[in-house]
């Protein structure tokens, strides 16, 4: 599979390619964006990163020539966008296709995650290696309880980060879990997702000023749901752009 850079500044091209490579990508970088739409068509590349503040004037019609070959499964499209991006700016990567729009900062441990999960939702690469944890983000409508397994105290505490197989939440009350051991079993855990909340148990994985619970309890059904939630999360980040968030 091969990815195109079209990047000028060297430090961001080369982290890209740090990610990049251990998803077996071949990457190839320009510089002149208008090289690089000359060369489009003998590349047919399978990723498209593209930097919007060096080229403010050449990612629409890259895009735009993408698109009209290769759809959104086909080709992953990322835009970096700067410090600034307009709601008209946003509202035209919609509507041209693209598949995600990051931070130009990728040495940023939640942009390589959010990076990380575009390209596993969109490209089949090895799972093994990409993870779909991530840090929560301010658009996502996500929660998640659980109640200690003797007292039946609820635990309450701001999400750090998610996946399919568990996730890391700061509690409101650290001392409430502190006489439990790794490996206990939660019986009564809750999430919430948009408008739907299920029940199912949880493992205690672990302890500290962070709390970490496995979801190996999770039924099968709702497993599925939290994974494409998840997934989905680049169509939700793309609303919040066009909503001013």
């Amino acid at each position: 599979m091969k990815a195109l850079l079209i990047i000028d500044d060297d430090n961001t091209a080369s982290i890209a390619s740090f990610y990049l490579k251990p998803m077996g990508m071949d990457i190839i970088r320009y510089r002149d964006p208008i090289k690089a739409l000359d060369n489009l068509e003998e590349i047919h590349p399978d990723a498209v990163i593209m930097s919007a503040r060096d080229f403010p004037r050449h990612w629409k019609p890259i895009i735009v020539n993408v698109r009209t070959h290769c759809t959104k499964n086909e080709c992953i499209v990322l835009l970096l966008k700067g410090e600034f991006f307009s709601f008209d700016e946003a509202a035209k990567a919609a509507y041209l296709g693209i598949n995600g729009v990051l931070k130009e900062d990728l040495a940023d441990r939640n942009e390589l995650l959010r990076f990380q999960m575009l390209f596993k939702r969109y490209i089949e690469i090895d799972e093994s290696r990409v993870s779909d944890r991530r840090p929560l983000a301010k658009w996502d409508k996500l929660d998640f309880v659980c109640s200690h397994p003797q007292s039946y105290a609820p635990l309450t505490g701001q999400i750090e980060t998610i996946s399919s197989s568990g996730i890391s939440l700061i509690p409101d009350s650290p001392a409430l879990f502190a006489d439990l051991e790794t490996g206990a079993v939660i019986e009564e855990a809750s999430m919430k997702i948009d408008d739907c909340i299920f029940n199912f148990s949880c493992t205690l994985v672990r302890k500290g000023a962070v709390l970490a619970f496995g979801f190996k309890g999770m039924p099968d059904d709702k497993l599925a749901m939290l994974k494409e939630y998840l997934k989905s999360a680049p169509e939700r980040e793309m609303n919040a752009l066009l909503k001013g968030y």
